[in-house]
């Protein structure tokens, strides 16, 4: 039963794949009332108001963070503006959500995560795809021990494709390749690999799109101390592609080969006779993110993405790239303090 009435905000009512929109639409769902939006274009505010015509709207974000009645700010804007976005919202006094990724350094990602400690404030990263159907069979496979102990994992993102001309494939806002898809998968893998991150290798390619700065093509080495190895790869020079996920566990391993059809692929054995299975996909949950929310904010339930965890990716994708521009195998940063609660 929910015993406090928070109002939300956002800060981006930007046009593209409209998640402003998007995240107004949940935070109400879930007993959030959205209560005011901001974005520097004021046709994206009328915008707003065509699609709440109850909402007030801001051009400065100065002002919107001045209202008193606002409890939670979610920032959905370029990735380099985010941490500077959410230091504001913190220092405001209100609870903050950032779009993944959470920031582009770790250095900028640990001062908020102890900006939001000492203000005792909420501070969370939209990873959504958490909730992903084809994610929770993968866990709920593992919690039945159908698949036994991961050892080995392969995940791929990509094709041959020209980026597109905007600023995702501008490194100095977007952080590189690694940072859009790439932190949904290195949150898919860090939900099911136990344990601290050993080390990372990197490797970086530039051969094709000379007129845009993000990197071509990105390999993560990932090894844990518990013996698991993971490859990430990001591309948009793949001619060839490859399943988009391989999980490799001492007793089965599951393949994406019909993901899109809501499948995944099981290879395991019984009683000495191998078997290769289809296994049904539980159905998307991805707004489940904000139930959580609301649930933490006003019942006091314990918050699901927590800001640690997602510093933690900020500082792989991180020491990826310097471990690919030094030729070294490197430790992360943060690390020994990975494991919240524990």
């Amino acid at each position: 039963m929910m015993t406090k009435k928070f109002r939300g905000a956002v800060i981006g009512y930007g046009g593209a794949f409209n998640m402003g929109k998007v995240h107004a639409e949940q935070m109400t769902r879930f007993g959030i009332e959205f209560t005011a939006a901001c974005d520097l274009d004021p046709a994206r505010m009328e915008q707003a108001k065509l699609d709440f015509p109850h909402i007030r709207t801001y051009t400065r974000v100065e002002e919107l963070l001045e209202q008193q009645d606002i409890d939670l700010v979610t920032v959905i804007t370029p990735h380099n503006t985010h941490a500077p976005l959410a230091e504001q919202v913190l220092g405001s006094g209100k609870h903050c959500i950032l779009e993944k990724p959470m920031c582009i350094h770790a250095v900028d990602a640990d001062r908020l995560v102890k900006l939001a400690q000492s203000r005792n404030l909420m501070l969370s990263v939209y990873h959504n795809r958490r909730w992903d159907g084809w994610y929770l069979t993968l866990k709920e496979l593992l919690e039945k021990d159908i698949l036994g102990e991961l050892f080995h994992v392969e995940m791929f993102i990509g094709g041959f494709r020209k980026p597109q001309d905007w600023w995702r494939s501008d490194k100095d806002i977007s952080g590189g390749a690694f940072y859009d898809w790439g932190a949904h998968y290195l949150d898919y893998l860090l939900g099911v690999i136990p344990g601290r991150v050993k080390t990372v290798k990197g490797f970086i390619q530039n051969r094709l799109w000379h007129e845009f700065s993000n990197e071509d093509h990105m390999d993560s080495i990932i090894s844990f101390d518990n013996g698991t190895m993971a490859h990430i790869q990001v591309s948009s020079i793949a001619h060839a592609g490859k399943p988009q996920f391989r999980f490799l566990g001492t007793k089965g391993a599951i393949v994406d080969e019909n993901i899109r059809d809501g499948e995944l692929m099981l290879y395991t054995e019984l009683k000495g006779i191998k078997v290769e299975t289809k296994v049904k996909c539980q159905e998307n949950r991805q707004e489940y993110y904000y139930h959580n929310i609301a649930d933490h904010l006003m019942n006091g339930a314990e918050l699901i993405v927590k800001p640690e965890e997602a510093r933690r990716l900020i500082a792989i994708i991180e020491t990826t790239e310097k471990a690919a521009l030094t030729g070294k195998e490197l430790t992360v940063p943060y690390e020994e303090e990975l494991l919240v609660g524990k």
